[in-house]
């Protein structure tokens, strides 16, 4: 995990906890913004692909995904969106 500020570091369990709910890879993510128990902005690599999530942390939901690439592309295993889609409401 890596992070766009030094201070996000000071959450890395509440982090690491929210990447568990959300089943996000730890070992590919990099926290952009996050704010405890309000909003987290985290970007997570899936099969050579980048994925910017948008998460209320209020709402235990995602608000937002988009694929950082230059054109979404479809994985070997379908649809790239399908792991977040569940926690979209």
């Amino acid at each position: 995990m890596t992070y766009n500020e030094y201070a996000f570091g000071s959450f890395e369990t509440d982090i690491a906890a929210v990447a568990e709910q959300y089943n996000l890879n730890l070992d590919r993510l990099d926290v952009e913004f996050f704010s405890p128990g309000r909003q987290a902005i985290l970007v997570e690599e899936v099969d050579g692909q980048r994925f910017r999530v948008h998460l209320s942390l209020e709402e235990n939901r995602i608000i937002a995904v988009k694929q950082l690439d230059s054109a979404p592309n479809e994985s070997a295993s379908g649809d790239p969106f399908a792991k977040y889609k569940s926690f979209m409401k």
